[in-house]
């Protein structure tokens, strides 16, 4: 049985994951957060969802090029830039 993963973890990872992601401001993807996590997509989604609630997360739309080599925007999470400017 895996360890349960809390918010804190998931949060931890967004913002290690700001060093090492492939778009310049550091958002990461779904899958990326779940393969880093080691716990299924749906839990991620579950948790960021919470931590986009709190203004800890946002949602940005990130060029990636597919396995074909077509450029298509794709949804990620990044930290919000400036946390204390959100109501």
């Amino acid at each position: 049985m895996r360890p349960a993963i809390t918010e804190a973890d998931l949060l931890e990872q967004v913002q290690n994951a700001l060093d090492f992601a492939s778009d310049p401001e550091g958002a990461v993807s779904t899958k990326e957060l779940s393969e880093a996590l080691n716990i299924p997509t749906e839990k991620v989604r579950t948790r960021i969802r919470k931590l986009i609630e709190q203004n800890v997360v946002e949602v940005v739309k990130v060029p990636r090029t597919n396995i074909v080599g077509v450029v298509q925007h794709q949804f990620c999470y990044r930290l919000v830039q400036n946390p204390e400017e959100n109501p």
